[in-house]
């Protein structure tokens, strides 16, 4: 019996708590991981900077809401076979969704890479604050397909029971976020554009380690 099969053969209320508190936590850490970043541009660079990177957000989020979605529906799909035991079949899922959603992230970063100044424009993003706005935007599209392939695999995961894998990464890559905001935008002073790569690169790099894992002949975990 697989491990994660703790969701059918443990009593509801344990096994829904241990599934969700992983998720829960991990809500919290994302929180964290936005926050320090407004902190930190807030506190060293300036008023200015931290109106420019607040105002993207309006913009990532459309993008954000883009790989949940895609996310869900992969999860799905992984659910299912996996709930069927039918290991073959949910591989073949997820190796397909793995590159599908790769090659849609790269033309997301760059269709936004692009057009960045025109979306930022149309926003009506104030004069003084576009060209840094638009800075910052265009380095988080060149991270963007990192953040992408974080949230696909971390539904796959979910999808099957594992949510501790998510939290570990997250809760990883939040802290090593503040270390290397303080030292790239408060030590190097490179300015907020940096907080962008921060965010996008590191969840989803490090849980491509965890892709194997998918792939075991017998269970996915």
């Amino acid at each position: 019996m697989s491990k994660d099969e703790y969701l059918i053969t443990d009593a509801p209320l344990k096994a829904l708590t241990v599934f969700a508190m992983p998720m829960i936590l991990g809500s919290f850490f994302q929180q964290v991981y936005n926050m320090a970043d407004s902190i930190i541009v807030g506190q060293y660079v300036g008023s200015s900077a931290l109106a420019a990177v607040g105002a993207c957000a309006a913009l990532t989020n459309v993008f954000i809401c883009v790989a949940l979605g895609a996310g869900v529906g992969a999860g799905v799909l992984v659910s299912r076979y996996f709930g069927a035991r039918d290991y073959g079949k949910m591989k073949t899922i997820v190796s397909t969704s793995l590159i599908s959603f790769l090659i849609l992230s790269i033309l997301l970063g760059v269709f936004g890479f692009r057009f960045s100044h025109p979306m930022m424009s149309l926003l009506q993003t104030p004069t003084d604050i576009l060209e840094e706005a638009v800075l910052y935007l265009r380095v988080y599209f060149v991270g963007f397909p990192f953040l992408f392939m974080y949230n696909i695999l971390s539904t796959m995961f979910t999808s099957i029971g594992e949510s501790k894998i998510p939290l570990g990464l997250l809760i990883f890559s939040s802290v090593l976020n503040i270390i290397m905001d303080l030292w790239m935008v408060a030590g190097l002073g490179l300015g907020c554009i940096w907080c962008s790569p921060c965010n996008s690169d590191r969840t989803g790099h490090f849980c491509s380690i965890f892709i194997p894992d998918l792939f075991l002949p017998d269970a996915p975990i």
